[in-house]
């Protein structure tokens, strides 16, 4: 009787994933409780989730991720993408390609989320719709997680599975490679070649809504950068999208009519206006610093600071908008008096008052009620100061990465480490993820409190109840029970199981989360594979592949949400461009899976 309560039990979840709008997390943990209560699975098969080493690397993983977001060690791959003037699918093929494969060892969820601000500001910079390249590089992002282990959470979990069953250790770093790989180059080709035709060209719900409000913004040329002697065209500020260049100052000497053949030399101080999102764009170009006497050396008892680069001085940052509210204390007084930057740790780039930039050296225009002004803060002005009585409102207008890349190495040596011992058997996969964190937090990658709040929690926590569940199913016979009924229908065709675990899955995948399709598949196999004496190995790559293979809709799979609002795409978008990739993953992979492994063991 107590297999048909856990069965009770799982579908009454699966049900709640499908129809409610309540988090995998919560539903499972309700789950689970109630299978507590009823002793139908005993606490330590319950909570054995949050012990497996599948769990603990994904958390690794993670930190990993936040070091490459924190140290721009993205930014080389940005650059490249972004060289030259190039097709739309030869941008294209920079992106997927590098996405593909950084997806294979890293959590392909933080890679894209990395990504998408790069893309968004890439394509707005060249006057390109980010729908075409945004949907791509989330499904170049799954197919790369196919091609190791710790490409994604899920085959870890399927991989914690198959660890704690009979056929621990036969299932190594890179044996879902030889499926991963092929599968991912015909999926990049078909990307390539069908994106021209089934994408849209269509803004995203978010540059419909960006902020209007234009500013200006005064840039240094530096010493030694490459951009000395050469043209405003050949150092690309003549077509910054939403940037105009007002002039340059040289001296004395004042560039009011600027040509694009007038050439640059060091120490010229660059006037732009623009929209306020378009300015994070002259942060992004090598040689060009904010003017320092306005903007960060406001005080004359910090010589120090004057030397350093704005990079350095405020790392991780972004643009905030703040209205200076009536209680102010500072209001009267000069920015440069009351020593702002210090004070609030944040740099002021310009002031509006009613509806104009104030034409004034930013450390001398006096503070009045009602000014607008527009600053580099640290990421936590935002909530220091939101219900702060000095301001009316406070805004985080845009994210920006200015750190300089000097730690990224640290992030790569991190990662190259981690792959060489686990894919060399040196040492198993979760402590050779443990090193790698340790890496980049010991170097400073990315700080401690950065590293816990990169953990995505309702992926571990969803992760760590579904071991308990499935450990439910296999434990009172309910895993046993669907086993038999699908062999009723299959009979023992083992290859006629292995089409039909891929379909149940990916179908499950679709409708639910990852995850969870992983493990109620995994379960019924499990059953299966014990009762016939079939090979546990090839039905568990073959639920990694269609756990992963969610291209139908934005729901499926995490980075397709992700993209959805970003690229301004539509369900129907996904049905579209997917369903070709769908079919054509499922057909190579049950062409290569009995290929590779045997179904029996036999």
């Amino acid at each position: 009787m107590e297999k048909y309560w856990v069965l009770a039990t799982v579908t009454a979840c699966f049900a709640g994933l499908l129809l409610s709008r309540k988090p995998p997390e919560l539903i499972f943990a309700g789950g689970l409780l109630l299978l507590l209560l009823t002793q139908s699975v005993d606490v330590t098969t319950a909570l054995a989730g949050f012990s497996n080493p599948g769990l603990i690397t994904i958390a690794c993983l993670y930190i990993v991720a936040a070091g490459i977001r924190e140290t721009q060690a993205l930014k080389p791959l940005m650059n490249w993408v972004s060289s030259g003037k190039v097709s739309d699918r030869i941008s294209l093929f920079k992106f997927t390609f590098p996405t593909s494969i950084l997806s294979s060892l890293l959590n392909n969820t933080p890679i894209v989320a990395a990504l998408i601000p790069e893309v968004n500001r890439w394509s707005k910079k060249l006057g390109k719709q980010p729908s075409q390249f945004l949907l791509p590089i989330s499904y170049a992002a799954i197919l790369g997680g196919t091609c190791t282990l710790i490409g994604t959470s899920t085959n870890l979990l399927v991989f914690g599975f198959v660890q704690q069953s009979s056929f621990a250790g036969e299932l190594g770093f890179f044996d879902i490679s030889l499926i991963g790989i092929p599968v991912t180059l015909a999926g990049l080709i078909y990307i390539l070649i069908a994106s021209k035709w089934l994408l849209p060209k269509r803004e995203s719900s978010q540059s419909t809504l960006s902020n209007t409000r234009e500013y200006c913004v005064e840039m240094i040329v530096q010493e030694q950068a490459a951009i000395v002697g050469q043209t405003i065209e050949q150092a690309g500020l003549r077509h910054l999208h939403g940037l105009y260049l007002i002039e340059v100052v040289r001296g004395n000497l004042v560039l009011a009519a600027v040509g694009p053949n007038t050439i640059l030399e060091a120490g010229d101080r660059l006037v732009f206006s623009g929209l306020v999102n378009s300015i994070s764009e002259l942060l992004d170009i090598d040689g060009l610093i904010l003017a320092e006497e306005q903007v960060f050396k406001l005080s004359s008892d910090e010589p120090s600071e004057a030397d350093l680069p704005a990079a350095r001085r405020f790392g991780q940052a972004r643009l905030v908008e703040a209205v200076i509210g009536n209680n102010n204390p500072f209001i009267g007084k000069t920015i440069k008096q009351v020593k702002f930057r210090k004070h609030y740790n944040a740099a002021v780039i310009a002031v509006v008052r009613s509806g104009v930039r104030v034409a004034q050296k930013t450390g001398d225009i006096v503070i009045r009620p009602g000014d607008t002004l527009l600053m580099l803060a640290r990421r936590s002005f935002t909530e220091q100061h939101r219900f702060s009585r000095d301001f009316l409102l406070v805004n985080g207008l845009e994210e920006l990465s200015l750190d300089n890349n000097r730690k990224a190495p640290w992030c790569w040596l991190a990662i190259g480490s981690m792959v060489a011992l686990a894919s060399f058997n040196i040492l198993p996969v979760v402590i050779a993820a443990m090193i790698a964190a340790a890496i980049v937090i010991l170097s400073r990658c990315v700080t401690f409190e950065r590293a816990k709040q990169s953990l995505d929690l309702q992926v571990l926590l969803t992760i760590g109840l579904a071991f308990g569940i499935g450990g439910a199913l296999t434990d009172s016979g309910a895993a046993t029970l669907l086993a038999n009924s699908v062999l009723s229908i299959f009979g023992e065709n083992p290859f006629a199981l292995l089409v039909a675990v891929y379909l149940i899955t990916l179908l499950l995948t679709e409708m639910v989360t990852n995850n969870a399709a992983a493990v109620i598949s995994f379960s019924l196999v499990a059953g299966i594979v014990d009762s016939l004496g079939y090979n546990l190995i090839p039905y568990a790559i073959v639920i990694m592949i269609a756990a992963s293979a969610s291209f139908l809709s934005p729901m499926g799979y995490q980075t397709n949400l992700m993209v959805y609002s970003a690229g301004g795409y539509r369900f129907a978008d996904y049905l579209k461009f997917g369903f070709p990739l769908s079919v054509l993953v499922a057909a190579i992979t049950l062409s290569l899976v009995p290929a590779f492994w045997s179904l029996t063991l036999q």
